[in-house]
């Protein structure tokens, strides 16, 4: 087994079990690991990461103070602490079928099913190491890349490997302001991604909205994706000032409107919306198709579909 240095590895282990807390600690300084934490809930938790986010996050699902999942989501999502890409293994009670979709969801490393044996633990720390997987973003997942196969008729997304404190720590090669100037490009890099996910999940809904009332075959489904609609469009239009998209805030501002009127709208929709949204979707498909998009050909779009609007 390679001979790994652990001790400027920072871990954070939340757990509500004080026992717990202290035998993975006792395990982990015996293995030679030296900057270790721990907390009690999931308020502690936060606090501590926005502080100063580890190298690893050791938690347990059931933290007391809130849904530890969100939490993890919007660490991956850079919403809380400055490393977005902190190694994280969760612990958990039950392998139920709910839980583990929503642990993976969150955009965790590994599951750990309790009770907790710290030499698993220890196992996948040199996994993270050696062997930690690349991340992949969709419209609404940052994470660990967890696809088997590509589904047919899906948007084919690449993966791309991320920054790993704990492999350049366990290395001796970690240099604190270049990985995160690393963290910077890459955060850069998935936020840009996450604009052209969004672009085409975007002309898939409008693909289905649009038929679905103009032939009065509105049903909970229908409903269900002009609200998702509505979500993607607000979420584009906040991450484009932190990318190279930043010529299409009209157009997707205008969008957001569209959208928001046509959700007001419930089973009655404006035919003006409707025409609208394929205007507005085919526009910034476009936009991500061909990379040609000139800022002034996107002002162009966006004065003429606002006026539109306005008539």
């Amino acid at each position: 087994m390679k001979k790994y240095s652990y001790d400027n590895i920072e871990i954070m282990i939340a757990d509500p079990n004080r026992q717990l807390r202290a035998s993975l600690k006792g395990v982990l300084h015996q293995a030679g690991f030296r900057k270790i934490s721990d907390l009690a809930n999931l308020e502690q938790m936060e606090e501590a990461i926005r502080i100063k986010c580890p190298d690893i996050l050791l938690c347990d699902i059931n933290l007391e103070g809130g849904n530890v999942c969100s939490t993890i989501r919007k660490l991956r999502h850079n919403q809380v602490g400055q490393n977005p890409f902190c190694s994280v293994i969760l612990f958990i009670d039950e392998p139920t079928e709910d839980v583990v979709k929503a642990a993976s969801e969150a955009g965790l490393d590994d599951l750990q099913i309790k009770p907790i044996v710290a030499q698993k633990i220890l196992d996948r720390i040199v996994y993270l190491v050696e062997k930690r997987k690349p991340f992949v973003v969709t419209t609404d997942y940052i994470g660990p890349d967890r696809r088997k196969d590509h589904r047919q008729g899906s948007q084919k997304i690449s993966s791309m490997p991320v920054p790993n404190s704990v492999e350049q720590k366990a290395k001796g090669i970690f240099v604190a302001n270049d990985f995160q100037e690393d963290v910077n490009r890459t955060v850069w890099e998935i936020n840009a991604q996450k604009i052209e996910r969004h672009a085409f999940q975007i002309s898939y809904l409008v693909e289905r909205i649009v038929p679905a009332y103009k032939q009065g075959q509105i049903n909970r489904e229908s409903l269900g994706q002009v609200a998702r609609l509505v979500k993607v469009a607000k979420d584009i239009s906040q991450r484009l000032e932190e990318s190279d998209y930043i010529h299409l805030a009209d157009l997707v501002s205008t969008l957001c409107t569209v959208a928001s009127s046509l959700w007001n709208s419930g089973t009655l929709p404006k035919r003006k919306d409707l025409d609208l949204l394929v205007e507005l979707s085919a526009a910034i498909s476009a936009t991500f198709k061909s990379h040609k998009t000139s800022d002034a050909v996107a002002d162009e779009i966006s004065v003429s579909v606002r006026q539109k609007y306005q008539d």
